[in-house]
């Protein structure tokens, strides 16, 4: 009963410091004109965003480190791995988007230096989880195994984070579209830790702390999420910027680590892997054939360049997304 209510009361008190966090920081973002530069080449609609707040991801920082530290309890391993993941990729992300601000451009890192930067980032965090959590299989779905992969856990939880950080740092390309997706994993995330401390009470005190803590982490996501989708959402008053998708991207890819779900993401996150492949699709056709698939990728551009409105778009990958969500539950359950 108590790590229910802690539980409850860890997305609201996440939702009250990242509100409180917005309301402060947004006013300083644009006293410090850090306005986000449109690309020319972009859809004409998303012209009226020019100058609009961004590095909005520090607002969600502050909001999941606090809120998780606040109801984390016993041994709190499983807290600082899942902090130490978003912290580094979020670092990536803000000198990204302090390039950005700084040269006045779309164009932050050149793209050898982040992949070297994310390659190290996710060096630290899959040794991490090999080494310190002892973590060394992943859960196929479906087939409700596990596969052992001994060392080669670390390459491979390394590509997973790699690829999840990207796509969702792709998908954030329109308001709330990114936080709104996000939102929906992390609260199917928590039902998945829930039901993993309820089995881990029979089993481990251990494995049920770590669950419960994992919990908290989750649930201040969630909380931190909603309270960003009130100034995010369409109209948009802040964007998060690289500091927050490859934040979010971080924070569930964490997620999965913990629970040895790595090969749910790409079912539950589908919407943010369409975005990378309908990118990789693109770039590939045209240097292939010198035809373009799409109007424009990354696939939800293509839409709001066929006349879909931006919120619907948005709305419609929420819609699927908790489809996807379902079905990542009933493997899990499986």
């Amino acid at each position: 009963m108590d790590f229910m209510v802690n539980m409850l009361f860890s997305i609201l008190i996440a939702f009250g410091i990242t509100f409180v966090a917005a309301k402060i920081i947004i006013p300083l973002l644009r006293k410090a004109k850090a306005g986000q530069h449109v690309r020319d080449d972009g859809p004409q609609t998303h012209l009226v965003k020019e100058g609009t707040p961004t590095m909005g991801g520090i607002i969600m920082l502050i909001g999941i480190v606090a809120t998780s530290f606040i109801f984390s309890s016993g041994d709190i391993r499983y807290t600082v791995f899942a902090v130490v993941t978003v912290l580094a990729f979020s670092v990536i992300g803000f000198l990204d988007d302090g390039l950005k601000l700084f040269k006045k451009r779309s164009l932050g890192l050149r793209a050898w230096q982040k992949i070297v930067l994310q390659l190290v980032a996710a060096a630290v965090v899959a040794c991490l989880a090999y080494f310190w959590l002892d973590i060394k299989t992943v859960l196929i779905p479906i087939a409700g195994t596990e596969w052992q992969l001994g060392a080669g856990f670390i390459p491979f939880t390394m590509f997973v984070l790699i690829a999840m950080v990207n796509s969702v740092n792709l998908t954030d390309g329109l308001d709330g579209l990114a936080t709104g997706i996000t939102l929906i994993n992390s609260a199917t995330f928590i039902l998945i830790f829930i039901f993993s401390v309820l089995g881990a009470a029979l089993i481990s005190p251990e494995i049920q702390a770590d669950m419960s803590n994992m919990t908290m982490f989750a649930a201040a996501v969630l909380g931190t999420c909603i309270a960003f989708l009130c100034f995010n959402a369409y109209p948009a008053k802040v964007f998060m910027g690289d500091t927050g998708s490859f934040l979010l991207g971080a924070a569930l890819t964490a997620m999965g680590i913990a629970t040895e779900m790595q090969l749910f993401l790409p079912i539950m996150g589908f919407m943010f892997v369409l975005s990378a492949i309908s990118v990789i699709i693109q770039v590939g056709s045209f240097k292939l054939r010198g035809k373009r698939v799409f109007r424009m990728a990354p696939l939800h551009h293509h839409f709001e360049l066929a006349g879909v409105p931006e919120t619907k778009v948005v709305s419609g990958y929420m819609a699927a997304t908790m489809l996807l969500s379902v079905g990542g539950l009933l493997f899990f359950f499986a």
